[in-house]
């Protein structure tokens, strides 16, 4: 590592220590493309990481119009106090600073708007405004996708408890497959006693997991479903993205191109067209189109299952299958990020590093004293509406909690499946 500068690196108790904190930082992130990247600035001191941090945050933060949060003020109150830092330096240990920036960071970001962002610092802390608010709410808490310790005791290689350990003993007919490698996991099959269609699966990974998954019966479960969307016996379908923290975009036209049969404006999206803080494109038509080897779509009842746990993807998706007819969402509130992510080398806004302190010279690989994942893009649903924070809100709500769930004697129930099985023909 070459050009970091003696400021930066009393930030840690040695050189060691600091390369130490890389590998670890850069082996759970990926480094944000550089092109179009204005948080680049060489920085030797805290106030200069902040300034860095500020000026980025100005030019390519998506949701400036509607975001709540004061910037020119969090300039005003956080400059001093990074500049205190840098005083500070010569009396506080490494940690003790770095602890202290931690905390100042997350008092700026807490009341972003944005249910995507997350901050990481290279000293080793996190910060996630919108899965801190939701820890302040005990019905998420109570969530049953939460790693409970009670059912993490019972179901200890179950990563989600509602759709594997549970709903497949509601079916028939199923197929389940798992790629363990990438802690995935998809089912179909047919409810019990009925002619309903299931489908759940555990992230937006089904493209890329169809063509090039470990397991083939993951492709087995996704084909299973695909065959029983043309069976004419099937009267209705339930899509199960409860718990499902989203994934790629491409999937919305793999899975959901195959129920509409023209193409379906689901909303709007729009990004940033310069550096200003409001300086926005026009906004353009989001538009699910059918996919080809499924012309004809499917026309019949549709139920979506979806919970305070399903985020991104899962919340596109929602709003997809409510915007066709003859549909109903049962469940909880979404989580509420709703704007789609895509490389900021497409857009001016979305991630970005901040406070560059150097780089190595033999792998080219450049450092920061911290990264931002954020939306590139805002979305606006069909209904003129714009969710991100709030999350989209359920037809019909039905909250549940372990204990009714995992009953006595081994008796396990899913009031939300239930409801929905009730509302769709048989």
């Amino acid at each position: 590592m070459t050009h970091i500068s003696n400021y930066i690196l009393k930030l840690t108790k040695s050189l060691g220590v600091l390369m130490a904190v890389l590998i670890i930082f850069t082996s759970c992130h990926k480094e944000v493309s550089p092109t179009h990247q204005v948080g680049t600035t060489y920085t030797v001191n805290y106030a200069q990481v902040f300034e860095d941090f500020w000026n980025t945050m100005n030019k390519t933060y998506v949701f400036w119009s509607i975001d709540k949060t004061d910037w020119n003020k969090v300039h005003t109150d956080f400059a001093p106090a990074f500049a205190k830092l840098d005083y500070e330096v010569g009396y506080y240990t490494s940690d003790q600073i770095s602890l202290k920036a931690a905390r100042l960071f997350k008092q700026i970001v807490d009341g972003l708007v944005d249910s995507h962002y997350t901050l990481s610092l290279i000293t080793g802390y996190g910060i996630d405004p919108a899965l801190d608010r939701k820890w302040e709410n005990p019905a998420f808490i109570g969530n049953m996708f939460m790693q409970n310790g009670a059912i993490t005791a019972l179901y200890p290689d179950q990563v989600n408890y509602y759709n594997v350990t549970v709903d497949s003993l509601y079916l028939t007919n199923k197929v389940i497959g798992y790629d363990t490698l990438n802690s995935f996991y998809t089912i179909s099959g047919i409810v019990k006693n009925t002619n309903i269609l299931y489908f759940s699966f555990s992230s937006f990974s089904l493209l890329s997991q169809y063509q090039n998954g470990t397991n083939p019966k993951v492709k087995a479960a996704i084909d299973n479903f695909f065959t029983q969307l043309t069976n004419p016996k099937v009267t209705s379908l339930i899509i199960d993205v409860r718990g499902n923290g989203g994934g790629s975009i491409a999937d919305l036209n793999f899975l959901l191109g195959r129920l509409v049969s023209e193409p379906l404006k689901i909303g709007y999206t729009r990004s940033k067209s310069g550096t200003g803080r409001l300086d926005y494109t026009p906004w353009a038509d989001a538009i699910v189109k059918p996919w080809y080897a499924f012309p004809s779509g499917f026309s019949k009842p549709i139920a979506v299952l979806a919970d305070g746990l399903s985020v991104s993807m899962s919340e596109l998706t929602t709003m997809t299958i409510k915007a066709l007819p003859n549909t109903i969402f049962v469940g909880d509130t979404t989580w509420g990020a709703n704007g789609p992510l895509t490389q900021n080398t497409d857009f001016n806004a979305g991630s970005f590093n901040f406070g560059y302190i150097g780089s190595n010279i033999q792998s080219g690989y450049n450092y920061y004293y911290g990264s931002v994942y954020t939306s590139s893009c805002m979305f606006k649903y069909k209904d003129n509406k714009i969710y991100e924070g709030q999350g989209f809100p359920p037809d019909y709500v039905v909250k549940v909690t372990p204990d009714q769930i995992f009953l006595p004697n081994d008796v396990v129930d899913d009031p939300q499946l239930n409801k929905a099985i009730s509302l769709l023909p048989k």
